[in-house]
């Protein structure tokens, strides 16, 4: 007979999931035929129901409520995105980090952004832009680790009692990080390549950590691309909000349908030209709305 039991999904690849139980136990199970069906994915993170026989593989029969949920990184139920770039090695894509920051906004997520390899050059521009956004940001180098103490402290409190996922290009250093600051977990690492500038991929599937009691921490696989029109991560009736840095000098605009993307006159053209609005920022909002703004609802694909 087919025993019940509730857990967490820590590790998702190849349609097969290691679920851990209530009583820090796990065990493998594959998803229903019922989930691919109805084109639903389990996803690490997500707080699931499984049936097991004794010696036999689990099941997951049911996916309770998701508070939120991510495509690439392909995760669920997230409390704090770590989003790590590196000041140059590869240099940062800006445009990649926004939309990632308003796909994590839209989806109620809190961000700390670490930055990494401030040994190599200076960090202060793309930590002062960030600041200005109203990011916490937090300056990193995971080969100079004994200057970093306090800021290893710090990520370790605010990961404290959530589900947090560690993010970011690749090349950045994210796992090094990940192993500065939790050393227990031994990831693997790689190199550069001098040749093209982008890291090779060493995180192959996404994976949650227990740290400590309610506390995990999950490493995803770099990412190079984040198409938020085609998986429905963003629209354009809610891109606004999602930039609250430019949104808040949006309430003064005389414009009722003003786009805020060049029009003459808009209160947020004008912040941005009096340097109230990072440009970096406005460019990223200009080039998503771009994006966005010839989407049918129709035209989008869900792929969870």
């Amino acid at each position: 007979m087919a025993i019940k039991n509730c857990g967490i999904i820590v590790k998702s690849t190849g349609g097969l999931y290691t679920v851990e139980k209530q009583d820090g136990t796990c065990e493998e199970c594959r998803a229903r035929g019922a989930f691919r069906h109805s084109r639903i994915t389990p996803l690490a993170g997500d707080r699931v129901v499984f049936e097991k026989d004794d010696g036999r593989e689990g099941f997951i029969t049911e996916i309770q409520e998701r508070k939120n949920s991510l495509i690439r990184p392909s995760v669920a139920n997230v409390d704090l995105l770590c989003v790590v770039v590196a000041v140059k090695d590869p240099d940062p894509d800006l445009f990649i980090l926004d939309k990632l920051l308003a796909v994590a906004k839209k989806n109620g997520i809190d961000v700390l952004i670490i930055v990494n390899k401030v040994d190599t050059a200076n960090p202060k521009e793309l930590i002062n832009a960030y600041n200005e956004a109203g990011f916490e940001t937090v300056e990193f180098s995971a080969v100079k680790k004994e200057d970093f103490s306090k800021e290893i402290k710090k990520i370790r409190e605010r990961v404290g009692g959530k589900v947090s996922f560690f993010t970011g290009a690749s090349g950045v250093g994210k796992s090094s990080v990940m192993n500065v600051v939790f050393p227990e977990l031994c990831l693997e690492t790689g190199e550069i390549s001098k040749k093209i500038q982008r890291g090779k991929h060493t995180t192959r599937v996404t994976t949650l950590f227990k740290i400590e009691k309610n506390t995990y921490v999950g490493d995803t696989p770099g990412f190079s691309m984040l198409d938020v029109s085609g998986f429905n991560m963003l629209d354009i009736d809610t891109l606004l909000s999602c930039f609250p840095d430019i949104a808040k000098y949006a309430c003064d605009c005389k414009y009722k349908k003003c786009t805020h993307v060049c029009e003459d006159g808009c209160s947020v053209m004008a912040a941005l030209k009096d340097g109230k609005i990072v440009k970096s920022r406005h460019d990223s909002y200009v080039a998503l709305f771009n994006e966005l703004k010839d989407i049918k609802p129709w035209d989008t694909r869900d792929r969870l």
